[in-house]
């Protein structure tokens, strides 16, 4: 069961975010991170609200419900702006590792500019110790497979309630943009994930809240394949049939969810 928000301490969500590998190294990210943390804080009362408005037989206060809905998504979109920003450096720091730009990119970072530019510099002297340092490195991929499943399921959300779109598929319009109800739990708005007549889940504000927030105490590192899995699960076809097995006439990129395919395991 979720907890009550009385239980929630405000700084759990922004430890849990600063506690990601190169963000809590930026002080700008940490501020971002504080600012989220301060907003859920704010939510989550008007969410305990909500979920009354929905126990009531009264009905529902809807100038409440759009505000609520309002908030919602204004939080969702920076928590998903900064772990886009976040996942991107973070991917960076991988690549020049990996082909020997560090030491170039902390060169270009250390360049005289006339002033003194205080995030160049700290960027600069973080890429210095992870040269030096290899369990850096490892904790930078482990973070990313960590938030990996929620960053898909966040970002899959974003594109359809900001550019009305399936994501990765522009041409495909997203089914009811915006659209939400309140969860039963928590009084958060819930979201439907879908392409085409495909549902594939529901996220409400507060999932993405305590899913972060788990990142602190659970350290589980899903394994490539789950990953792997779990992106085919998001790309379905919006023509697939997803509880049948796939076929010899099923198109290309059909994925089915039957017995025996490969992401049936995603499915539960």
């Amino acid at each position: 069961m979720p907890r009550d928000p009385e239980e929630i301490e405000m700084h759990e969500l922004e430890h849990a975010l600063r506690g990601l590998t190169l963000l809590g190294d930026d002080t700008y990210l940490g501020m971002q991170a504080m600012n989220i943390a301060v907003v859920d804080k704010f939510i989550m009362p008007i969410e305990t609200d909500a979920r009354s408005w929905r126990a009531r037989d009264e009905g529902i206060d809807m100038a409440g419900a759009m505000f609520l809905n309002a908030q919602s998504q204004m939080w969702l979109f920076s928590v998903y702006e900064l772990l886009r920003t976040w996942r991107e450096r973070a991917k960076n720091v991988q690549k020049w590792a990996a082909n020997g730009g560090l030491d170039m990119k902390i060169s270009a970072l250390e360049a005289d500019k006339g002033f003194h530019h205080l995030n160049r510099t700290a960027f600069a002297k973080v890429l210095r110790r992870i040269k030096t340092d290899a369990a850096s490195l490892q904790a930078i991929k482990d973070d990313l497979a960590r938030t990996h499943v929620l960053f898909g399921e966040l970002e899959f959300l974003r594109v359809a309630l900001a550019r009305h779109e399936v994501s990765g598929r522009p041409k495909l319009m997203a089914y009811a943009p915006g659209y939400a109800r309140i969860d039963m739990w928590t009084g958060s708005m819930s979201y439907e994930l879908s392409i085409g007549h495909i549902v594939l889940g529901e996220v409400t504000r507060r999932s993405i809240a305590d899913g972060l927030r788990a990142l602190t105490t659970d350290r589980t590192v899903p394994t490539p394949e789950s990953l792997a899995d779990f992106d085919a699960f998001m790309k379905l076809s919006p023509e697939a049939h997803p509880f049948d097995p796939p076929t010899e006439n099923s198109p290309k990129d059909c994925i089915g969810l039957g017995e025996g395919s490969p992401t049936a395991s995603s499915s539960s």
